[in-house]
């Protein structure tokens, strides 16, 4: 398979692999693409179709908290500032 990318993406590519972030060039690709597997699962675990399936969805995850599986708000902004960067 040939994949076409572009001078940036090349230049980030070859950084991220002379400082250690990446192996390969393939990994890298593996990589991108398991997140991006990820992010899709992760969009459709909170997509709704309706008003009750959100309700039934904020009822689940209120009962979560309630059973105690919660993690305290500065750690759930921190994953969330972390993940944007």
């Amino acid at each position: 398979m040939n994949v076409e990318i572009n001078s940036a993406m090349l230049s980030f590519l070859d950084h991220g692999i002379r400082d250690g972030l990446f192996t390969s060039v393939d990994a890298a690709i593996e990589e991108g693409l398991v997140l991006l597997a990820k992010q899709k699962q992760l969009r459709k675990s909170f997509s709704v179709s309706n008003e009750n399936e959100l309700l039934n969805k904020l009822d689940t995850g209120l009962s979560s908290l309630d059973a105690g599986h919660g993690i305290p708000a500065s750690q759930a902004f921190h994953m969330i500032r972390s993940q944007r960067h």
